[in-house]
Formats: structure tokens, C-alpha cells, sequence
């Protein structure tokens, strides 16, 4: 059953838009007396350009794009915040939507008001509001604040209880926009939970966030949007190697980056720096570069650098974060021997083979660092490279940030 339905959706908004009233007249007036130039003629910005997508019953749809794209647009079209230029857009179910920083909220009213405000704008009755306001207070974790007006509210206590709002309405649809962001990791996992539970028990889910990984683990479906066009829509996992991909044509054309080497500036403050990463290369089996491996593939970090002094005492660290920037692992060289009394001079290069790569398969980051063994120096960092770890692990009941390769035994029974 189609819940959502967007079709040829154009929005498009105004600036500089002459606006009535006593106080602009008096403005516009003054401006005119003093000789200042009278406001700019009407511009038209086009946010959306014919948007057509559906979202069905259950569905969880995460939307990415850059600043900019109309991801905040669509949500506010779909919570009817703004309404569309040309096309139309259809929802079925209620909705609670949590795409502002306190939306709905009244600053001079307390939280408890505001719980009831929040609810009842939405369409709940008053008994709903009450089955379900000790889980509100309870998820927000502001009890002892509850009855404060919440213009008092911090920005992480404000989305706390938007958050706990939104969650705890019984709508068929939630919305939720980046501004889950603003709270601390354990209530961001709490929210995270809190969503999963939601999609479990059939909830339609629209997210739009910056976090990628979250896209990619949580969400069914995406919609990678590009100056306020659908440029590619499918599968969460492949939107987000698309918006990947994009990245890298975007840096690739403004001459940062290229099929093999990451961006390195060669400004004066380079030239200053006795040592300089020149080049990081992710590499198979078989030296081949690559930025796509398999589950239990073996990867080679290959780095080239130049030493403009001798650095006698270099330790090199490499790090990989998952995209939503947890650190999976971190390792150097310390218990190499070969290492021990190196030093560096002049052009050079150096490699670390890492296998099997027991990732769970998602996008993450490699990065390489050079630093002092025995002093808090950092010489040289890499520029972080993408990779993607493939596989399907939805038949396996191994899961994590990182598969551990287990050896089990049964001890004989006496």
C-alpha cells in the first residue's frame, strides 16, 4: 500500500521578496530618504525540480545528498511546513515529524505543556497523550525538568524530548531530518534503538542524514538527491556507493582527486614540514589498486612519502573507521622488528598488508599517519580513502563492527 506518494514535485522559493506590512514600509522609506538602493528585484530559487518517487507501507527511505540538494525541502513538503510550486504530494496515516530543532515547541511553555501541544497538533486525543506521557518523560530522561518552561532547555534537552515526542505518537509515519545529531552518542544509540523498534513493528520511516552508515544499515531504500533532482533511487546500499561515487567525480573535477592518488596540496606550509604523504594506494592480492574488496579479502596500504630531514625515530600508524566515523581499528608498527632502527630520508615508501579483512560489508575510511616513536610529533597524515567491504551477510549470524575469526572446541565430557 502506497503511504507516501511524491509526483512531479517542483518547489520553488523567492528571495529577496518584498514583504507588506508597517514595519517594512517604514524600512523600505528610510532606505529611500537616506538615497540607499531600494531591495534587489525579485529571484526565484528552484529547491526541487520534478520529484517523483513512493514510499509504501513499512518502508524505511533514507535520502543523502549535499548541502543543498532538497533533502530538508521534501521533509518539510511532507509535514506540510511548505507546500509544493507545481505537482502534488499525498500521504495517508499520521505523521509526527522531527525535522527542527524544537519544532512545534512553545519557548515559554513547560516540557509537560509542550508534550500535550506537540501531540495534540499532530491529531492525538488527550487519553493518547496520556497512556503515553511517563514513556515520554521517561525516554527523554528529563523528569526533574518536565515542568520547567523550556526556552531553559539546552539544545541536546530540546531534542531529547522532540525526539521522545515524535517516538512515543503511534503515527504511521515518522520523519526525521539530521537533528538527531545534536545529541550525545548513548542517546543517539538510544534513538537508534528506539527507530529500530518503530520499523520492527511496521512503522514507514523517512530519514535524512549526513551519516551514511546509517543509511546504509538502517534504511531499505534511498534517494540520492543532487541540486534538487533524483539522481539515482534503489537500494540503501547502493545509493550510498552512488553518492560515493559522486564525491568522487565532484573532487576529481575540481582537480583534487584522481583514480589513484589522494589529494595532496603542495603549498608553502608543505614545504615547511620535513616530511610529506605523498601517496596512499589501497591495493589487492594481486597489487592491483582498488577501493571495492571482498569479506576475508587481504588489503595492502601502500604509502610513498618524501623526507625533507631525517627523521630518525618514525612509527607509523594506520586507522579505519567505519563511515559513520567509529574507529573499527587502530595498529602501528611498534612490535615490528624490521622497523626498529629505521630511518627516513629522501623519497621512499613503505607497506602494510592487513588480513583477512573481517568487516562487516559497508563503506569505511583508511588513513595512515607518521609520527614520533618516542615524542607527541605528528610528521605526515594521509588523506583519508574510501573503501567499500562487499558481501552479503544476511544469511550468516555473525555481525559487528568487526567478525571475529572463532576456533571452537568441545572438551571431551567425563
Amino acid at each position: 500500500m502506497t503511504i507516501i506518494e511524491f509526483n512531479g514535485v517542483t518547489k520553488r522559493y523567492t528571495l529577496g521578496q518584498n514583504q507588506t506590512g508597517l514595519r517594512f514600509a517604514i524600512a523600505d522609506l528610510a532606505k529611500r530618504v537616506i538615497g540607499a538602493s531600494p531591495r534587489l528585484e525579485d529571484k526565484n530559487f528552484q529547491a526541487l525540480t520534478d520529484v517523483s518517487f513512493q514510499v509504501n507501507q513499512g518502508d524505511i527511505l533514507g535520502i543523502i545528498g549535499h548541502n543543498g540538494a532538497g533533502k530538508s525541502t521534501i521533509l518539510k513538503l511532507l509535514s506540510k511546513v511548505t507546500y509544493p510550486t507545481n505537482g502534488y504530494v499525498q500521504i495517508h496515516g499520521r505523521m509526527a515529524a522531527l525535522i527542527e530543532l524544537g519544532a512545534g515547541f512553545h519557548p515559554d511553555l513547560t516540557g509537560r505543556e509542550n508534550v500535550y501541544l506537540n501531540g495534540a497538533v499532530i491529531g492525538m486525543k488527550q487519553r493518547e497523550i496520556e497512556s503515553q506521557f511517563d514513556n515520554i518523560v521517561e525516554f527523554a530522561e528529563l523528569e526533574r525538568f518536565i515542568d520547567t518552561p523550556i526556552k531553559r532547555y539546552s539544545s541536546g534537552m530540546y531534542v531529547r524530548l522532540a525526539f521522545a515526542v515524535a517516538a512515543h505518537v503511534r503515527a504511521d509515519i515518522l520523519l526525521v531530518d539530521e537533528v538527531l545529531s545534536v545529541g550525545d552518542a548513548a542517546f543517539q544509540a538510544k534513538c537508534l534503538t528506539k527507530m529500530q523498534e518503530l520499523r520492527d513493528n511496521g512503522a514507514t520511516i523517512v530519514l535524512v542524514s549526513h551519516n551514511l552508515w546509517l543509511v546504509e544499515s538502517f534504511c531499505k531504500r534511498g534517494i540520492l538527491l543532487n541540486k534538487g533532482r533524483i539522481e539515482a533511487e534503489g537500494q540503501a546500499a547502493q545509493i550510498v556507493q552512488a553518492y560515493y561515487q559522486r564525491e568522487r567525480e565532484d573532487l576529481a573535477a575540481d582537480g583534487a582527486l584522481n583514480a589513484t592518488n589522494p589529494p595532496n596540496s603542495d603549498n608553502d606550509q608543505d614545504l615547511l614540514t620535513p616530511l610529506v604523504i605523498n601517496q596512499l594506494q589501497l591495493l589487492d592480492e594481486s597489487g592491483q589498486h582498488r577501493d571495492h574488496f571482498i569479506f576475508s579479502e587481504r588489503i595492502t596500504f601502500r604509502v610513498q612519502y618524501s623526507a625533507r630531514e631525517v627523521i630518525h625515530t618514525p612509527w607509523f600508524i594506520v586507522k579505519i573507521t567505519r563511515g559513520d566515523g567509529v574507529l573499527c581499528c587502530r595498529f602501528g608498527n611498534e612490535h615490528t622488528s624490521d622497523f626498529e632502527q629505521i630511518t627516513l630520508k629522501g623519497d621512499g615508501s613503505f607497506a602494510v598488508a592487513i588480513g583477512p579483512i573481517l568487516l562487516e560489508p559497508g563503506s569505511y575510511r583508511g588513513e595512515v599517519h607518521i609520527i614520533d616513536r618516542y615524542q607527541p610529533i605528528i610528521y605526515a597524515s594521509s588523506a583519508k580513502r574510501t573503501f567499500y567491504i562487499n558481501g552479503d551477510m544476511t544469511e550468516s549470524q555473525e555481525t559487528g563492527v568487526y567478525i571475529v575469526n572463532a576456533e571452537w572446541q568441545h572438551p571431551a565430557q567425563t
